[in-house]
């Protein structure tokens, strides 16, 4: 009985093994454009659902570079998905959150997936989402100074 457990264990551990690979590939390349030199660490977050990005909450996946590994492709893995939107900003003040004033203006540079040419507080998931299918190339996404 013990040798047919372990068999089915490992036949289990394969075939997940096997599936979780699968399930998660790198299907997307994001080149970040930066005018300045900043201190700081690159955040980027992906967003698959509407309510989650205009809540700021549960992001499909959030990738941490420091600002000097920028320099080349940054490779976003998750699982699969038709339609997503990114954000990225750079933490200056190290609270690995973006910070916003009293206002709500933001203080930190950020860009946004598709580039929209909008105030941070007019921005949309529709302004940002789009097909991965349809990106054949490197992604790029402006950060900069001009945003905040």
């Amino acid at each position: 009985k013990v040798n047919i457990l372990l068999k089915i264990f490992l036949i289990i551990f394969i075939f997940q093994s096997f599936f979780i690979n699968q399930a998660f590939s790198s299907h997307l390349k994001v080149n970040i454009i930066v005018d300045d030199s900043y201190n700081g660490q690159l955040i980027i977050e992906g967003y698959d659902r509407k309510y989650l990005f205009e809540s700021k909450t549960a992001p499909l996946f959030i990738v941490k570079r420091d600002f000097s590994d920028i320099n080349s492709s940054i490779n976003l893995t998750s699982i699969p998905h038709t339609y997503i939107g990114l954000f990225a900003f750079i933490d200056l003040d190290g609270n690995k959150k973006f910070s916003l004033d009293f206002k709500g203006d933001p203080t930190e540079p950020y860009g946004f997936s598709l580039n929209p040419k909008k105030n941070y507080l007019d921005i949309k998931y529709e302004d940002l989402v789009f097909d991965i299918s349809s990106v054949k190339e490197i992604l790029e996404i402006f950060v900069n100074e001009e945003n905040f």
